[in-house]
């Protein structure tokens, strides 16, 4: 199954637009006056407009943080993988000298 980025966003979105399409047809259909109406509308309408801000951002805190939590994971590992490397080559060499001392000796 395909992963999507940005999963969660669009889920959000998708609720605050059912919830705002839901409250209009429900007035919509409410026995009240246009004037009323209206004014319900427009007071809901300015409600999910702060609302969706408070989330964005929200989703912006979480994103910033998750990125520098991936961010100093991934310099810890390449510090371990640089000094795994590092060792390697000191083994290597080692090694390379344990046996060039070897050949010398049974020469």
């Amino acid at each position: 199954m395909e992963q999507r980025n940005g999963g969660g966003l669009e889920l959000l979105t998708g609720m605050l637009l059912g919830a705002m399409g839901g409250f209009v047809v429900g007035l919509l259909m409410a026995p009240q006056s246009g004037t009323k109406t209206r004014e319900q509308v427009t007071e809901t309408v300015a409600d999910l407009k702060v609302r969706a801000n408070e989330v964005i951002e929200n989703v912006r805190g979480n994103t910033e943080s998750l990125l520098n939590s991936t961010r100093a994971t991934i310099d810890e590992k390449l510090n371990l993988l640089g000094d795994a490397l590092e060792a390697g080559k000191k083994a290597a060499a080692y090694k390379r000298e344990e046996l060039i001392e070897g050949e010398e000796s049974a020469s």
